[in-house]
């Protein structure tokens, strides 16, 4: 008995240091999984807490965005949909030098869309 009360201690004791030590996720908007992919590549190396560039994160940082206020999230929103869809982002300096982060159609789009709906959303209150 006292073996399996031990070894309940140590378990639950291993489950929070390992808790602690994995990495903290990205927390933005309600982002579906093909969307989050997209950003992922093409975005969150400059807009999260982790990149070095200030400019950007200051402009949006993805893990700061549960301390935007509602009126912030939504002009964020439409921002990304703009910026995207007007080809300013990512943009053309950072291209050069990573063209692998460039956004096909489909994925400007894709983004848009859910920027879109997203922004809809914390219009209406849900």
């Amino acid at each position: 008995m006292k073996k399996t009360v031990v070894f309940l201690v140590l378990a639950v004791g291993v489950g929070f240091l390992l808790q602690a030590f994995r990495p903290i996720p990205v927390t933005g908007p309600g982002i579906p999984e093909d969307v989050e992919a997209v950003l992922k590549t093409a975005c969150y190396g400059c807009h999260s807490s982790d990149a070095s560039g200030q400019k950007a994160k200051i402009a949006l940082n993805f893990n700061k965005w549960d301390d935007y206020k509602l009126t912030k999230k939504i002009s964020k929103l439409n921002d990304i949909c703009e910026l995207v869809t007007e080809n300013k982002m990512p943009p053309e300096k950072y291209l050069k030098s990573n063209p692998d982060k460039a956004l096909s159609d489909e994925q400007k789009e894709l983004i848009c869309a859910w920027a879109k709906e997203e922004s809809a959303k914390l219009m209406e209150g849900n």
